[in-house]
This record gives structure tokens, C-alpha cells and sequence, in this order.
């Protein structure tokens, strides 16, 4: 009797067990079911259209890109726009036509025209004397450059040092040096150190202003580079145990040096100019030896002059041929007829949806 009562309580118990389970299991809730497709759905942009391709971003066709803050600050000028240039640009050339019709018609009436006075320019001698001039401008340039580029990149970096001793006094030599005039720097060298018993040749005492002059500015060109670099990649190199110096050495300064070439190379053609003081101390470059050259031909001076301008011109353009394919080959300039390949965003759709092949 006790053995049946035993089994009739393990039933009851085991029976209230599975409905308590049975009572605390969760329902799955009804999802609602969808709305019925209307007109409004079916229409174009409607939620039951189907996804549009995102539109691939890049100029459009036969429009040039725009490169560097030019194609962020602004857009491509419409019809509009296009008319507006093209009316100044003829409008320009035609007061540049009028311009130069005048000045030729008052140098005719003159006599500046005529053959007599340009045909002393075609003899290989007075060419040769021009032309040892441009020799010694070159010289000149070339010397300055040599000289002021390294220099100013290690002002540069003095001033960029993360010490007050010596970031202060490197800051306050490059601030004085592009705050002088060069032709005070010239007059200095050619008056002032004289009277206190330094002499010079000519030539340094027109090197050396323009190298000093130079170093300023090539201070603050290479200082504007280094900081114009992100954060990160000084950081980066922070990160893998590089030092201070290192970190210059390495990473900073062959990125900053690739992208401030046609700077560089813009400064260099300033000092080349700046050699046209040379005429103050005496040293026979080209502007100083022209000068001679019209004295001798009796007064023949915008003769002369209009050929040493030409060359000067001429090396001046070299020169910016010379930054534009350099900026090209570094990679800033997209090269004209070779557009860069654009990439569409992904559609928000498929953010985050892994590919599959």
C-alpha cells in the first residue's frame, strides 16, 4: 500500500512539473503582415522601385578636372561661365594688340625700328659678350642655390626643434634675413664691410646677400612643409620606437622634401633673378654687362635690353617647365588626357554585406 501510494505521488509531481514548463514557455509573437502595394509604391523613387545605381562620381564629359583645393572650393564654370571667360580673354587680347600697336607706332616715329640700330645685334662678337655674361649669371645662380638650399633646410629644422634654445635664436636669424631688403644686404657688403677693413670680390659680394637672402626663405618654405605633413605619419614612426631625429631623417623630410620641389625649383628662379644686382659691385652678369654693351653702341640701350629680357624670359620658362613636370611626376598635377580612375561609393544598401564570388 505504501509502494502504491509512493508511485501515485511521483506521478502527480512529475505531471505538475511538465504543465508548469508547458505554462512558461513564450509564444512567438505575430508579425504584421505587409501593407497592400499601392500606385504610389510602383512609381518611380516608391519603396517598392528598385535600388538605383549611386552616380560615379568624376567630371563629366569633356570637362577637364580640376585639381588640388580648386576642384573642392569651386565648380566647373557652366555655359554661362564659359562665355564670360572667353569675352574677357578676347577682350584682354585685344587692349595687349592695342597696347603693343601704340608702343610700336611711337618707337617707329623715333627711329628705334630701325635696321640700322638692331643689325649691331646679329655680330658673333656682341653675342659672345652676352652670352659669357649669361655664363657668369649661371654662376652666380648656381653657386647661390648650392649654397642657400642646404643651409635653409637646416634653419629650417633648427626652428622646428623641440627645444627654446635652439628653436628661438634659429627663429629670430630667419626672421631677420627675410626681413631685410637685398639691395640693403648688397650696399652692406659693398660699403659697410670695407670701411671695417673686410674686402671681397665682386662676386661674393653678390653671392653672398642673395644666399642670405635665401636661406630665409628657404627656412620658411622647408619649416611650412614639414608642418603641412599629417600628424600620423610622425606618429607612426613614434610608434615603432624611431627617434626625434630619426623620425625626420626617415619619414618626414623625403615626403616634405617630394612635395615642396616646385617651390624649390620657384626660389631657385627668384635667386636667378636677384643676380641682377649685379650691376651695384661691378660683377659682369648679364644686366651689368648690357648696360656696358649699350654705352658702347652709342646709347643703343632698349636694343640691347630687348635681347637680355629675351633670355631672361627664356630661362625663366625653362625653369617653370622644369617645376610643372617635376609637380607632374611627383604625382600632385593629374597629367592632361590621363584622368585618374574614380570609384563609386557602395550603395548603402550593401554596406557591411560581405562579397561573394
Amino acid at each position: 500500500m505504501s509502494g502504491t501510494a509512493r508511485q501515485g505521488a511521483d506521478e502527480a509531481a512529475r505531471s505538475t512539473e511538465e504543465s508548469t514548463a508547458a505554462m512558461t514557455q513564450t509564444r512567438p509573437r505575430p508579425q504584421p503582415a505587409d501593407p497592400a502595394p499601392t500606385a504610389l509604391d510602383a512609381a518611380p523613387g516608391g519603396r517598392n522601385a528598385p535600388a538605383r545605381r549611386a552616380p560615379r562620381p568624376g567630371p563629366r564629359a569633356g570637362r577637364r578636372p580640376l585639381g588640388g583645393a580648386a576642384g573642392v572650393l569651386f565648380e566647373p564654370p557652366g555655359a554661362r561661365g564659359r562665355r564670360q571667360r572667353r569675352l574677357g580673354s578676347v577682350a584682354a587680347a585685344a587692349l595687349i594688340a592695342a597696347f603693343a600697336a601704340v608702343v610700336l607706332l611711337q618707337l617707329g616715329r623715333h627711329g628705334q625700328l630701325d635696321w640700322a640700330r638692331w643689325q649691331p645685334l646679329t655680330q658673333a662678337s656682341i653675342q659672345r659678350f652676352l652670352f659669357s655674361a649669361l655664363g657668369d649669371t649661371l654662376l652666380a645662380g648656381v653657386v647661390s642655390i648650392a649654397i642657400g638650399l642646404p643651409l635653409g633646410a637646416v634653419m629650417g629644422l633648427l626652428r622646428l626643434s623641440r627645444r627654446r634654445l635652439v628653436s628661438v635664436p634659429a627663429g629670430a636669424v630667419v626672421e631677420l634675413l627675410r626681413s631685410l631688403p637685398l639691395l640693403f644686404v648688397v650696399y652692406f657688403f659693398l660699403l659697410g664691410l670695407p670701411s671695417l677693413g673686410l674686402r671681397m670680390p665682386p662676386f661674393w659680394q653678390l653671392v653672398i646677400p642673395i644666399v642670405l637672402h635665401g636661406v630665409g626663405n628657404f627656412a620658411e618654405i622647408f619649416r611650412a612643409g614639414v608642418l603641412a605633413l599629417p600628424r600620423g605619419q610622425s606618429e607612426a614612426g613614434y610608434a615603432i620606437g624611431l627617434r626625434h631625429g630619426q623620425v625626420m631623417r626617415l619619414i618626414v623630410l623625403p615626403q616634405a622634401v617630394r612635395a615642396l620641389l616646385p617651390t624649390i625649383i620657384g626660389q631657385a628662379v627668384r635667386a636667378l633673378k636677384d643676380t641682377t644686382l649685379g650691376y651695384v659691385v661691378s660683377y659682369p652678369e648679364l644686366m651689368h654687362q648690357g648696360n656696358v654693351l649699350g654705352s658702347f653702341l652709342e646709347n643703343d640701350f632698349l636694343q640691347v635690353y630687348f635681347e637680355v629680357a629675351v633670355i631672361f624670359i627664356a630661362l625663366n620658362w625653362l625653369l617653370s617647365k622644369l617645376a610643372e613636370w617635376v609637380e607632374t611626376r611627383t604625382g600632385r598635377t593629374p597629367r592632361p588626357g590621363r584622368p585618374r580612375p574614380h570609384t563609386a561609393p557602395p550603395p548603402p544598401s550593401q554596406i557591411g554585406v560581405p562579397k561573394t564570388n
